[in-house]
């Protein structure tokens, strides 16, 4: 998506606007341009890499790009978003060729990286389902905890599994809600958060795209996560899944989805006016935050 053309829809403000720089509540603002006491740093979100074998629709070539892409513009870190790789109905030595790349790929770079899983990070035929029953052995070796939560400069990041199954679809779950509380309870009301899912708390995609309004591929628990969250000082939601970039301010809370790094699953061009991309955030010295969604490829 070009970067001055983002439509944002504002819930809770009435607002809806398709151009130019705003400032938000919440000492938020939209553009890096916003940004006027001095960054303290800087990382970006790259959701949606949908890496296939054997460089399948030149996807390893177009994570090299996006890589390369960000390197000169002085990131502290990478966090990605889900859906890194994309291990659906491989074989399992084919999947784990797939994380090892990756992950090299991000390392000689010298990229500090933070990884959430995505559904289609998820390895569906383990040789031992008792041993990995739910496919995430893969994800855990190479790219560390489902859920976890680190301090950077003062801001403290929650990384959570959102494709949890149940019987109506994805959801964080109640043993995982339970840890998010505690999480929470411990960083104390005034810290500045930032939460990373893969599948959205909130989107409107379904009504954008296909005219309706439906809860698939939205978390099926996400009243509950919501409730929990609200009650902290948290700056915004990073989501992925739906490959579209969105941005929803609602009840005083940012919901960011991260575009795709594919775009269209790497087909040539835009997918839904969403070009091949990744967010670029700011936090500046009074742990204000502003982004901008980079395309790295327009057009190709």
């Amino acid at each position: 998506m070009k970067r001055r053309k983002a439509f944002k829809i504002f819930l809770g403000t009435s607002l809806v606007t398709a151009t130019g720089m705003m400032t938000l509540p919440l000492n938020s603002c939209h553009k890096k341009e916003c940004n006027r006491t001095g960054r303290k740093f800087r990382f970006a979100f790259f959701t949606d890499v949908h890496l296939f074998r054997n460089n399948e629709r030149n996807s390893h070539i177009g994570f090299q790009r996006a890589l390369d892409d960000v390197l000169p513009k002085e990131i502290d870190f990478i966090l990605f978003g889900g859906d890194n790789i994309d291990a659906y109905r491989l074989e399992e030595t084919e999947a784990e060729v797939l994380y090892k790349w990756f992950k090299k790929e991000v390392n000689k770079r010298g990229i500090e990286a933070h990884y959430t899983i995505g559904n289609h990070d998820v390895y569906y035929t383990p040789i031992d389902r008792e041993v990995d029953p739910n496919g995430y052995r893969l994800h855990e070796k190479y790219f560390g905890a489902l859920n976890h939560s680190f301090d950077h400069k003062g801001i403290h990041f929650i990384v959570l599994n959102s494709v949890i199954q149940n019987s109506s679809g994805f959801c964080v779950g109640n043993e995982q809600l339970r840890w998010l509380e505690e999480d929470l309870k411990k960083t104390g009301s005034q810290t500045p958060v930032v939460v990373s899912m893969h599948v959205p708390i909130q989107s409107l995609y379904y009504p954008a795209v296909e005219g309706k309004i439906v809860t698939t591929d939205m978390i099926t628990d996400f009243k509950q996560v919501w409730d929990c969250l609200e009650q902290y000082n948290v700056k915004m939601i990073l989501q992925g899944h739906q490959h579209l970039h969105e941005e929803l301010l609602v009840k005083n809370m940012h919901f960011l989805t991260g575009g795709a790094v594919c775009g269209n699953w790497w087909a040539a061009g835009d997918f839904q006016k969403t070009e091949k991309g990744y967010l670029l955030i700011d936090v500046d010295e009074n742990n204000d935050f502003s982004w901008e969604y980079i395309s790295f490829e327009k057009g190709k």
